[in-house]
């Protein structure tokens, strides 16, 4: 284990992907690759000090005692050894449905992916209807008949051919071409999907994250409504680079005739800006839900929760943001070490139960 005094990332890849864990002084830690390419977690704010304590992934489970969900989830991500959002995400659902964090978290495990298969398929059927409407086709035939259907697959192929000619496409490079995209764009969504995918929700919850935390603050005359006011500050500069990219993605799909023949080149920034989307909103899941679930307690459990969520804030690195949010976050912590020492007993690393309890349930609705 070693200390990082002074942690302020410059990039997404050095802040690290958020993980799911129940065991409390590891809740919301992060996860990167090291300079050899091998797995560290950083943990926030140990002892109340500045900056994170990085341990070796695979030294995780002798460093701190650790539920059995976590000991699982920790092994997941060690096989897989990948450390993007979406690999975080794959390996916290997989642990979920295994039940070691409670029935909830099945529940929400398994809805999430019935989402992400309904999703999967409005997609593909959006992105159809988006080739037919360039090339001036009409959709409605198809989606009579029923996309799923023999007769819907068969007008589809029937269809794409058409449209594949008219963009002096082979068939199956346009199927190609559209399935790539699918890929890429299925948790992001389209502006005019009947349902919002996951990120287009989540930045939708955000949104009214930044708004309630900031009335939250406006009101409380605590000494954490500073921090609270911090925290709405962070959503908001993120939100603002949300808006930015859901832009650059929407224009793209807007211009879908051009997206589709210059895709060899176009395909980078696709995938670039929806893999920046899922880093910009990592981690908010579970802070979102943390407060609202903290709305119907205590304002001494808001307090003690906003001190909370200041531990695990997805501060922006400095390659994304010009304000220096890293250095405002140990202004705060230094200026409230008294206030925030009364909270140590959250991220002990001592096995509360009742608190596993309590983030397994938040688990569960952020899933």
């Amino acid at each position: 284990m070693r200390s990082l005094t002074n942690f302020a990332p410059s990039t997404f890849e050095e802040r690290g992907a958020a993980v799911a864990f129940t065991t409390p002084v590891l809740a919301q830690t992060r996860v990167r690759k090291d300079d050899r390419d091998k797995l560290e977690v950083l943990i926030p704010n140990l002892s109340e000090g500045h900056g994170v304590y990085v341990v070796p992934w695979k030294g995780l489970p002798l460093a701190f005692p650790m539920t059995v969900h976590d000991r699982m989830l920790q092994d997941l991500i060690r096989k897989a050894d990948g450390c993007s959002p979406d690999d975080i995400r794959k390996a916290v659902l997989q642990a979920a449905r295994c039940g070691l964090a409670g029935p909830l978290a099945v529940e929400a495990a398994d809805a999430a992916l019935r989402d992400e298969d309904e999703q999967r398929l409005l997609i593909n059927y959006q992105l159809i209807v988006e080739v037919l409407k360039a090339v001036g086709l009409e959709s409605t035939d198809i989606l009579r008949a029923g996309l799923g259907s023999e007769k819907g697959e068969q007008l589809t192929r029937s269809y794409m051919t058409k449209a594949a000619q008219s963009l002096a496409l082979e068939p199956t490079e346009l199927y190609a071409r559209v399935a790539e995209l699918a890929t890429f764009m299925e948790p992001v969504g389209i502006a005019t999907s009947p349902k919002p995918a996951r990120l287009r929700r989540l930045a939708r919850d955000l949104l009214q994250f930044r708004d309630t935390m900031t009335d939250w603050a406006n009101g409380s005359v605590s000494e954490a409504a500073p921090i609270g006011t911090f925290c709405a500050e962070v959503a908001e500069h993120t939100l603002n680079q949300v808006r930015n990219v859901v832009n650059q993605l929407d224009q793209s799909v807007a211009a879908f005739e051009t997206l589709l023949r210059q895709w060899d080149t176009k395909r980078t920034l696709v995938r670039r800006a929806t893999t920046r989307l899922s880093w910009l909103l990592d981690g908010w899941d579970f802070i979102i839900t943390s407060w609202a679930e903290a709305q119907t307690r205590s304002k001494h459990e808001q307090d003690m929760t906003v001190h909370e969520l200041f531990r695990v804030l997805p501060l922006l690195p400095k390659d994304e943001e010009k304000s220096d949010h890293a250095l405002q976050a140990d202004r705060l912590l230094a200026s409230n070490r008294r206030t925030v020492r009364a909270y140590v007993d959250w991220r002990s690393g001592q096995l509360d139960m009742d608190l596993v309890m309590r983030i397994e349930a938040i688990k569960a609705k952020a899933a």
